[in-house]
């Protein structure tokens, strides 16, 4: 005799991995059978191909089809394979039972031993709910931990492969050398032929593009088969290489032989692991290449209608950032700091830094230029004068980096007492993590200002083949300015050959008046003092 009750069954597999081994007519099959052997009309399937279990039921297709007839009353009963089939944590099991109880649908697993039609089966389902969660969640540590432990040991897991890589049976990154189909060139040899066009050639990602475009190399995505959509991408690839990939190609480090697992992650606190793959290209070359990609974005003047000869080196002194040439009527062009952006910078776009007209600031920094050209001797005694200063800096950096590697080094003791702390049962499994994170943060933000400092010690060096390259330097730039007025071009090159950035400060005068002081700094580490109304 079958029974009189009306049945709705729901299947669900959540990745295309699982739909490939065919998970989802596994149940269909199973659920099949068991109506079979229990006489019951199965009135809806609703089936969720490739669908999160951690997401509501009411976001998923087929689960909103279902509550919406549980509403109509088309139905009494769902049946489903496992709990896990209706979520994958213990909120979404327990929401989901719960809205279809208040249309007085029961819920009943066909393979677990509960049902909500009695208090019984509902208090049933709240613990497999909980064991179903905590399972999740130790299930998602257990990998998170073991993945972490593969990728400190250099294994690659998972992603798309870097161009120019393959990955071993062993799971390792390694450079690929063979011959890409019909081509004599190998991946490998392609990302090195775009290195040696930004770092020796100087030419920029667009030109690049072309040129590969015009020599018919494949990119990634045609190479593999994936130009044509599959999954989230919900439109074909143009099949072709872009500027932007050649230069997310130029700024990636894996090239130079670094790569950091989890730095794409969206977990709050995931840890990066940085660890060694092969490298392509020597790290000279990728520094070099960071700095030409840095020029030709700074030099770009394609959307340009006016020449602005301190561009991209005038730095705010109030927020950092860089200033740039705006046209504020036709006749005046001035520098104005990015940081009255909105949105841009620590000001959130309300900078009070001073507009420096375009005229004024440049006519005064060629001429210090000038100055520093025609008269060498002069200016080599300034960069000698300032040896002595530079002296007492680097001696008080040294002293600064001494106490801060000493603050590092306490901070692993500190995670030692945290830990003695725990293993006495003194405090918890969540304050361990509490404690350790902000050791990790603190430890972080001390190593940042070492790496700083070491950097800004290695800058303070003024060696006597240095003095000599500067002098002939400066005799070979006033042998050019003495042919006549140099053209904007020319003004530009040696501009940015001197000159390492000018930073502005705007201050108040006697008069309470607002003033823009310019420093210019120098690549032979003289700062000179330059002030003016600004605007």
């Amino acid at each position: 005799m079958r029974d009189e009750r009306t049945i709705a069954i729901y299947v669900r597999v959540s990745t295309d991995d699982q739909q490939d081994r065919g998970t989802i007519e596994s149940q269909i099959e199973f659920a099949t059978k068991y109506c079979d052997l229990h006489k019951l009309n199965v009135t809806y399937w609703f089936k969720d191909d490739g669908v999160s279990g951690t997401l509501p039921l009411e976001q998923r297709q087929e689960g909103q089809e279902l509550l919406n007839k549980a509403k109509n009353k088309e139905f009494d009963t769902l049946l489903i394979y496992k709990l896990d089939r209706l979520g994958r944590s213990a909120r979404v099991v327990l929401n989901a039972v719960y809205e279809l109880e208040q249309c007085g649908i029961t819920v009943k697993s066909m393979t677990e031993p509960f049902d909500t039609s009695d208090a019984s089966g509902r208090f049933l389902l709240t613990i497999l709910a909980g064991v179903a969660d905590l399972e999740r969640s130790n299930i998602l540590e257990r990998t998170y931990l073991g993945s972490n432990r593969c990728a400190k040991q250099g294994q690659w897991l998972g992603g798309i492969t870097p161009y120019g890589y393959y990955v071993t049976e062993d799971k390792y990154l390694a450079v690929n050398e063979a011959p890409l189909p019909n081509f004599s060139l190998s991946e490998a040899d392609v990302v090195r032929m775009i290195y040696r066009m930004i770092s020796e050639q100087k030419l920029s990602t667009i030109k690049i593009a072309n040129h590969l475009n015009a020599l018919g190399v494949p990119p990634s995505y045609v190479k593999d088969g994936r130009q044509i959509s599959k999954g989230k991408r919900k439109q074909n690839t143009s099949g072709i290489w872009l500027p932007g990939r050649v230069r997310n190609m130029i700024v990636n480090e894996t090239y130079k032989g670094i790569h950091r697992y989890g730095k794409r992650s969206n977990k709050p606190n995931r840890e990066i692991i940085e660890r060694q793959v092969p490298s392509i290209v020597s790290e000279e070359t990728w520094d070099l290449a960071q700095m030409i990609l840095h020029e030709n974005q700074i030099e770009a003047t394609c959307n340009s209608k006016y020449q602005y000869l301190l561009r991209g080196l005038i730095k705010c002194g109030q927020c950092s950032l860089t200033y740039s040439g705006t046209r504020y009527n036709p006749d005046t062009l001035y520098y104005v700091c990015n940081g009255k952006i909105s949105y841009r910078g620590p000001s959130k776009g309300k900078c009070q830094s001073k507009n420096i007209p375009s005229k004024w600031v440049e006519e005064l920094v060629w001429a210090d230029c000038v100055k520093f050209i025609q008269t060498p001797d002069e200016t080599i005694k300034l960069i000698q004068q300032s040896k002595a200063d530079r002296e007492t800096k680097k001696k008080n950096i040294v002293d600064e980096i001494t106490l801060l590697t000493q603050a590092i080094g306490t901070k692993d003791a500190e995670k030692q007492s945290i830990l003695d702390l725990f293993r006495k049962n003194l405090i918890n499994y969540s304050d361990v993590a509490i404690q350790l994170q902000k050791i990790t943060d603190e430890k972080a933000v001390l190593e940042k200002q070492l790496d700083t400092l070491q950097d800004e010690l290695e800058n303070k060096e003024i060696s006597s083949s240095n003095l000599e390259n500067a002098k002939a330097f400066l005799i070979e730039q006033n042998e050019k300015i003495k042919n006549g007025e140099p053209s904007y071009e020319e003004k530009r090159e040696i501009i940015k050959t001197l000159v390492d950035k000018i930073v502005v400060d705007t201050e108040m005068n006697k008069k309470n008046k607002p003033t823009a002081k310019l420093t210019v700094h120098y690549i032979f580490s003289i700062g000179v003092s330059l002030t003016g109304k600004g605007s």
